[in-house]
């Protein structure tokens, strides 16, 4: 007898690493289908978002090959729905770019909700399909030994998948956010990484 968290959690993590293995994801996604028709209530919401992201990469991000192992329409809406109900809450850090974004570019929708993928972007300007993701430590792996910070999987995901969908990204990390002392000093960071991507 399988435990769904523990499979979503194993096809999450070859949609996070994008590695791709036939003959596993092919096995997965026979025992995730059945178990779906029979007894959808045995997965619960953070596992169906999981197997949302999971979908999203065999569909957007890999090759037609890969997309043999998507779920039927209904059960890949289930997941979608999952994914569309998390609630985000923006944090004072991402409130304070807000504000000085707003200085920069008028227009950037706070926690608009991407309707291909269903992921909550923290601003975003759907015109140009430009992003901007404010990162907090929880996106981030501990520093390693030359001080470095590398986003971890979840946040690697989100962007690639985001990528594939057409959108542009910017991250704006913490600890780059934190450096400013000025108003002035946010706001030109912020003109600097966007101006490109808005011609």
């Amino acid at each position: 007898l399988f435990n769904p968290q523990d499979l979503t959690t194993t096809v999450w993590a070859y949609a996070t690493a994008d590695y791709y293995h036939q003959a596993l994801l092919a096995d997965c996604s026979r025992v995730i289908s059945d178990s779906l028709a029979q007894d959808p209530a045995r997965w619960d919401i953070e596992s169906r978002r999981q197997l949302h992201q999971w979908q999203l990469w065999l569909s957007l991000d890999r090759g037609a090959e890969e997309q043999q192992h998507l779920l039927s329409d209904c059960q890949r809406l289930l997941c979608r729905e999952a994914m569309q109900a998390t609630i985000a809450r923006p944090s004072g850090l991402q409130r304070s770019v807000s504000d000085a974004l707003a200085a920069v570019k008028h227009g950037f929708e706070e926690e608009y909700l991407e309707p291909r993928t269903g992921y909550s972007l923290d601003l975003a300007l759907p015109s140009s399909r430009v992003a901007v993701e404010v990162d907090g430590p929880s996106h981030f792996l501990l520093p390693d030994g030359r001080g470095v910070r590398k986003p971890n999987g979840p946040t690697l995901l989100k962007r690639r998948l985001l990528r594939a969908a057409g959108w542009r990204v910017i991250s704006v990390p913490f600890y780059e956010w934190d450096g400013f002392a000025t108003a002035n000093g946010q706001q030109t960071y912020l003109e600097r990484a966007v101006a490109p991507l808005l011609g």
